[in-house]
């Protein structure tokens, strides 16, 4: 059993339009072995054309969240206890790992920074890391959440017995472009072939790549914010980092520029040389 969810952000409207244009033509899709169902992740949010109403909704399912108590949740929390009820359980009152209704989760997002096709996946979900592998497209950049307990994961995508989240960049938030659409269905249609011809037995060999840039996640970089309005940024990304998304920066690199223009440069916290991605990502103004 198949799960293709979209709107899991209301304004990444990418995976609404696949999901939209899979029931549209279910009739030939070419997978006879997969139970195939689609699900709209956070309804409300996408009829305002937003990211979320209250909370972000992917950062709502681990185990810890699902068991808070019931009165004065956000919108989110909500949303994500009746997600998790349809695709989970992840886990039963007795805090036994519970066998999901639904064998993979395939999330669908879009972002604004130049990630091109980006693949997510559990750290240690060998499935779904020969799936990843079996797309071998070469544009296309592999990461791994580095959770390796489900319960722990706190995206949509670990709802399910495997997580697949495909991410296509850059596009604007509330934005269908047809090139992103065909990419993002590139990838899913891959993993679904993926998928369809395991159950065949008929998956053929092949060598997966070694990681290009091993490592883990770091941190994040904050910018300091204006003090009349704290969405607003006290800084902006310099010009030599934009949409250059998986590129190093190192110590003395520049990072920031102020409003006196000032150029604020890289200062090492996070290791003499990193790796960035989600650069200028709209969705975390």
């Amino acid at each position: 059993k198949i799960a293709i969810v979209g709107g899991t952000h209301g304004n990444e409207y990418t995976g609404v339009w696949c999901i939209k244009s899979i029931e549209k033509q279910r009739e030939l899709l070419a997978y006879p072995s997969l139970d195939l169902h689609t699900l709209l992740a956070n309804p409300v949010a996408y009829m305002q054309n937003k990211r979320f109403v209250d909370v972000d909704l992917n950062r709502e399912f681990s185990v810890e969240k699902l068991k808070r108590a019931l009165s004065s949740l956000p919108h989110e929390a909500v949303r994500a206890r009746e997600i998790e009820a349809i695709l989970g359980p992840k886990i039963t009152n007795s805090n036994i790992e519970e066998d999901p209704l639904t064998d993979v989760v395939i999330d669908l997002h879009t972002t604004t920074t130049n990630m091109g096709i980006s693949l997510i996946i559990p750290e240690g979900d060998a499935l779904m890391s020969a799936a990843a592998a079996y797309y071998g497209y070469e544009n296309v950049q592999c990461l791994m959440h580095a959770l390796p307990q489900r319960k722990d994961r706190q995206n949509l995508s670990s709802c399910g017995r495997h997580g697949f989240t495909i991410e296509v960049g850059p596009v604007p938030q509330g934005v269908i472009r047809h090139d992103v659409v065909e990419k993002t269905e590139a990838a899913m249609h891959s993993l679904l072939e993926f998928l369809h011809l395991r159950n065949l037995d008929m998956v053929p060999c092949y060598r997966s790549a070694p990681a290009v840039r091993p490592g883990e996640l770091s941190g994040k970089i904050s910018w300091s914010n204006d003090a009349t309005n704290p969405n607003f940024p006290a800084v902006m990304i310099h010009k030599s980092l934009q949409d250059r998304d998986f590129y190093p920066l190192r110590v003395g690199d520049p990072l920031f520029v102020g409003l006196d223009g000032n150029v604020i440069t890289y200062d090492g916290s996070h290791g003499d040389e990193v790796h960035l991605i989600f650069v200028n990502e709209g969705g975390y103004y």
